[in-house]
């Protein structure tokens, strides 16, 4: 089960001992009603937090997302944690600890910044249980026509607020660039003289990232990041971030063209660990070098997979190789 509660870590008592190296406390809400039982389903809040001895982070939080409808089966939840909920009434709160040590025992993956001895607390509460599956559907499709609802408000949020740390950095700098129809501001650096950039093409093109702070994360120009072949983007099926695909449709071949790309238009929410923060606001340098027909970017394409996998087994080969000229291990 994955993940909120609105109560303090400080009430309702002291923890129990759970199983895996948790830690539990329940919360019990005042009124009564029927405990949670096997088959049945329940609504959930969720919040996931890590607290360590450098970094107190919220992981998750569903209120910005929406609740969770769980399934209370002893086949399909981990033991632990059914043994927990099986505790447990509509309004009650439960709150999870659990070590990273234990995570990282049982072969759980953690990101880097999670160190040993520091906690991964959930905090849960049940907002409602239901006896069968036909009322968690009509439950379910409630909760997804709220989060649709909810992302929406909270990229036009988003959005707003990109758009001003944007223009203020432009104005501060004193750049002067264009705005896309989706919301990418673009300055030409050097103009074009050939054919214009349309959805019928493919795009091959030199590009450097770089955060607002001018730091490079990656780049086909710089050899520090080991891969320096020109990046081919198929404007009619495109696999880049739509902020990319936004600006290149202001440009021609042998433009030269610094994109202010929002948050929302590049990797949003989620960013792109370690490099990118989430709603982080990103610059990339790009430069079209050349254009294709689609005859001749699929062939490419192929080509490179063909290389991609041609590469993928000369280093199995050579790891093969090498783990057949390591000694024996002493006994």
């Amino acid at each position: 089960v994955s993940t909120i509660l609105l109560v303090s870590c400080n009430g309702g008592g002291s923890f129990k001992k759970g199983e895996k190296g948790m830690e539990y406390k329940i919360i019990s809400a005042a009124g009564s009603g029927k405990t949670l039982q096997n088959g049945n389903f329940f609504e959930i809040q969720f919040q996931q937090t890590y607290k360590g001895a450098d970094k107190d982070t919220v992981l998750y939080d569903s209120r910005k997302t929406t609740n969770q409808i769980a399934s209370m089966d002893s086949a399909g939840m981990p033991p632990a944690y059914y043994k927990i909920f099986g505790q447990v009434k509509k309004g009650d709160s439960i709150i999870v600890k659990q070590l990273v040590d234990s995570v990282m025992k049982e072969g759980g993956n953690t990101p880097p910044f999670m160190k040993k001895g520091g906690h991964l607390i959930a905090y849960y509460k049940i907002v409602n249980i239901y006896s069968n599956k036909e009322s968690a559907d009509s439950a379910y499709k409630i909760q997804m026509a709220m989060a649709k609802v909810k992302d929406s408000l909270n990229a036009l949020v988003q959005i707003k607020k990109d758009d001003k740390i944007i223009t203020d950095y432009l104005a501060s700098k004193n750049i002067k660039a264009q705005k896309s129809p989706m919301g990418v501001y673009v300055e030409i650096l050097q103009e074009g003289t050939g054919a214009k950039v349309t959805d019928s093409v493919g795009v091959k093109m030199k590009y450097t990232g770089k955060n607002f702070d001018g730091k490079p994360f990656d780049s086909n120009i710089d050899s520090q990041f080991h891969h320096t072949d020109l990046l081919p983007v198929q404007m009619w099926a495109p696999r880049v971030i739509p902020g990319w695909v936004d600006g290149l449709r202001m440009l021609s071949k042998g433009t030269k063209a610094r994109f202010y790309i929002p948050s929302s238009l590049g990797y949003g929410e989620q960013g792109q660990a370690p490099v990118i923060s989430p709603n982080e606001n990103l610059i990339f340098d790009v430069e079209v070098v050349e254009l294709t027909d689609k005859k001749q970017a699929a062939a490419e394409e192929m080509a490179m997979q063909q290389k991609a996998m041609q590469q993928q087994m000369q280093m199995q080969q050579m790891q093969q190789k090498m783990k057949g000229q390591q000694p024996p291990a002493n006994k």
